[in-house]
């Protein structure tokens, strides 16, 4: 697994354009692998900080940035690098506390009244975003479980929310819309071998647009 990290020139008309949209800026991420070495399933996320817009790309093959980076970055800075992620996942071991930050898309699922008289099958449930920080908040913290961590309980999480966010855009001339939260904290590996998993497969739903990359730090 590879760990690259790009800054973005948000100065450049293109780049604003691809931060303007999750499925504009996936298909930007796309062109980072020629089509003779797609990865399975790439992950990525934006991060604004004070000084920079940071491009965060985790995916099996290495990646080629270059034309990402001459249309969207600082080719004369060479501001992008690249490494071997594998010995972080390897670090993973029970009971180590780890700083983390991710973005991740809290979703429900509802399904339709019934209509009187319809005796088929119900249909599928559909997802719909969770609106409020405090749901977005207990939805990660009640599945970290199962991603192997804990976060805390929602009387004393270990996390915070410190970005949330609304996206509408289209995709095929449908209109989507993803509820987005970014939440950064320190957790607890409950089980390593599925947090192993998640670092590598992601977090919840919407990863196509930015969402489950779930980055570590220094171990507490």
């Amino acid at each position: 697994m590879y760990l690259t990290r790009i800054e973005i020139d948000t100065h450049r008309r293109d780049s604003r354009q691809v931060l303007s949209s999750p499925h504009r800026m996936h298909g930007a991420v796309a062109t980072c692998f020629p089509p003779s070495a797609r990865p399975t399933r790439p992950l990525w996320r934006i991060d604004v900080t004070r000084d920079a817009t940071l491009l965060y790309l985790l995916s099996d093959t290495r990646p080629d940035p270059t034309g990402f980076v001459e249309r969207h970055g600082w080719p004369a800075a060479q501001a992008w690098m690249t490494r071997d992620y594998t010995p972080a996942i390897e670090a993973v071991d029970g009971g180590r506390r780890f700083g983390f930050r991710v973005r991740v898309n809290p979703v429900r699922s509802v399904r339709p009244e019934p209509t009187p008289g319809d005796e088929g099958p119900r249909p599928r449930g559909q997802r719909v975003g969770h609106v409020t920080a405090d749901q977005q908040l207990c939805w990660f913290l009640r599945r970290a479980e199962g991603w192997g961590f804990s976060a805390g309980s929602t009387e004393e999480p270990s996390a915070t929310i410190v970005e949330r966010k609304v996206w509408r855009f289209e995709r095929g001339g449908k209109p989507v819309t993803v509820s987005t939260a970014a939440i950064e904290g320190v957790l607890t590996v409950t089980d390593a071998d599925r947090l192993r998993s998640a670092l590598v497969d992601g977090l919840g739903p919407a990863k196509a647009y930015g969402c489950g990359l779930l980055t570590l730090t220094a171990p507490r």
